[in-house]
Parts: structure tokens; C-alpha cells; sequence
């Protein structure tokens, strides 16, 4: 249950404070009496455990390619002013087919300008040892 609970979480986006929430813990207690619903800070952490296993997974696949591999990344603003910049690996896999991965979601601490993204980026290749992979990146 908690695996599907997460994956809830995540695909919807909801915050990990939702297991919280009361409205949520009647609903859950009405469907399923004897559960035991995790904390906000066990989801978060399970999340975390879950990314860091996935991401070897990656760091091997795009590491393991014969080719190059072209990014793409987006940067935007919250509403709360925190900046952050997303990178996204596009590649042809062994079978010959396009793949796509979500690689990284960094948070830019400062202003926007040249230097800082490309710095941002190359953070973001370093934490899954991408720098020699590189083929083309669009910047939006």
C-alpha cells in the first residue's frame, strides 16, 4: 500500500503533508480500519530513496550508450520566487528507439543570466557523469 501511496504522491503531484491531513487519514481509516498511514517526513524519505536508486539505474543505461545525447532543459520561477531549471536526456536505446528521462530538477539560486545556467547545467551532467556525453542542448 505505501509503494502505491507514493506513487499517488508523486504522479499527482501532492504535497507529502497530505498523509497528514485529517480529512485524508478519515478517508483512509473509513476504507482500510488497521492501517497505518506513513508520516509527511516517511513519504519524503521513501521518495528520496526511490530517486536515488532510479537515478543508478540511469547513471548506468546513459552511461552504457554507444552515442552521444542531446538535453533539453526549462527554467522557470515559482509562485513563491524560487527559481529552478529542469534537464531532460533524449537518446536512441540499444533497441533503436527515441527515449526521453527527466534527469535532474535544480534550484537556481541566482539571477538567470548566461553563466548561471550554463553552471546549473553542467551541475546537472556532473550528477549523472554525462559531461562527455553531450550532443546538442536547447535551452527554453
Amino acid at each position: 500500500m505505501r509503494n502505491n501511496l507514493i506513487k499517488w504522491i508523486i504522479i499527482h503531484q501532492h504535497p507529502f503533508s497530505i498523509v497528514e491531513e485529517i480529512n485524508f487519514r478519515n478517508f483512509v481509516n473509513t476504507l482500510y480500519p488497521t492501517t497505518q498511514i506513513p508520516t509527511a517526513d516517511t513519504i519524503k524519505s521513501q521518495i528520496i530513496k526511490f530517486y536515488e536508486e532510479d537515478k543508478e539505474k540511469i547513471k548506468t543505461i546513459l552511461k552504457d550508450l554507444p552515442g552521444k545525447i542531446s538535453f533539453t532543459t526549462d527554467c522557470w520561477t515559482s509562485p513563491s520566487m524560487k527559481s529552478f531549471m529542469s534537464i531532460t536526456a533524449h537518446f536512441i536505446d540499444k533497441e533503436w528507439a527515441l527515449q526521453h528521462i527527466l534527469l535532474d530538477f535544480i534550484e537556481i539560486f541566482d539571477s538567470h543570466t548566461g553563466q548561471n545556467l550554463k553552471n546549473t547545467f553542467v551541475l546537472g551532467l556532473e550528477n549523472f557523469i554525462l559531461e562527455k556525453k553531450v550532443c546538442y542542448c536547447l535551452i527554453n
